[in-house]
């Protein structure tokens, strides 16, 4: 006898659950000791062969309203990404950078007067490097062969996590002790989903076609032929009502163009170039491409 139909057979995808907020959370504090020696050892480097101690507290749990609570108003913060989409976020108030500023310059890292307004430019330098090191101890921690590298900087948290953002967000403190000086520390952040991938080294929304990389699966069928209008913007005025009540034909109206055009797919920008020519006709040669600025951090 033969059937019909293929045999059912049953998906590994439905008989599987994502792990539990718990679970992610175990499963970071048993690669913190990774951590903590990786730091440990970067930032060695930044403080001239001094190994500081590195030491972890205890795994949390919070929502976005939790860190917009325990991170200062204005702080210097970081956001770490791979190229398969996975954030890792960290946060050192202004007193800690200070600290860290003064340890890397020789000092004892305690800062007597009040905090600046703005940071001087020995603390910008030593927070570019700083974050060079967290990126090279968070690869090590989960196992990549290269740093997770640094894709953004700024002093409101809000523009990495909004306030009502419902993502759930997993929190270790990490403290760094130089010798007798008083600890600094950072506060690291991953979202549970982010956690997740990078334990398993899955890329975040992994399919059954996540070797591919992006090119290979945007130049596949049914997506390749699909066409999506583009729209390059050269100029944009502002004329009264009265005048727009006045125009004939013959007028005038002076356009500046800037030095830089935006390249936009219906509201979102992704590229932006210079105004020029090919082959006879107006043409826009592309200078930097959105995505290739997220995930390297730098313009392609």
């Amino acid at each position: 006898m033969v059937a019909e139909r293929p045999l059912a057979r049953h998906s590994e995808l439905l008989v599987t659950r994502p792990p539990e907020a718990d679970e992610v959370a175990q499963a970071l504090a048993d690669r913190i000791a990774r951590l903590e020696d990786a730091l440990a050892d970067e930032l060695a480097d930044l403080l001239g062969g001094v190994r500081p101690v590195v030491t972890c507290g205890k795994i949390e749990q919070a929502n976005s309203g939790k860190l917009h609570k325990i991170i200062e108003p204005v702080a210097n913060n970081f956001r770490f990404a791979d190229v398969g989409g996975r954030e890792v976020l960290a946060s050192l108030s202004h007193g800690s950078a200070l600290a860290l500023t003064d340890q890397v310059f020789g000092g004892s890292g305690e800062w007597a007067g009040s905090l600046p307004e703005s940071m001087p430019a020995s603390a910008s330098l030593t927070l570019r490097r700083a974050a060079e090191a967290l990126g090279s101890a968070l690869g090590a921690m989960f196992d990549h062969s290269e740093a997770i590298p640094l894709v953004a900087r700024g002093e409101i948290i809000g523009k990495f996590v909004s306030t009502n953002d419902a993502g759930s967000f997993i929190t270790c403190r990490a403290e760094v002790a130089v010798g007798e000086s008083k600890p600094w520390n950072v506060l690291l952040m991953w979202r549970e989903a982010h956690a997740s991938s990078l334990l398993d080294q899955q890329p975040v929304h992994a399919s059954p076609t996540a070797d591919l990389n992006i090119a290979q699966r945007l130049s596949a069928q049914p997506f390749a032929q699909i066409p999506l209008p583009l729209r390059a913007v050269l100029a944009r005025i502002d004329v009264p009502v009265s005048r727009i009540s006045d125009l004939a034909p013959g007028d005038t109206l002076p356009l500046t163009l800037g030095s830089t055009i935006a390249l936009r797919m219906a509201d979102r920008e992704i590229a932006r170039g210079e105004v020029g020519a090919s082959d006879g006709v107006l043409a826009l040669r592309l200078s930097s491409i959105a995505w290739n600025s997220l995930l390297k951090g730098q313009e392609q």
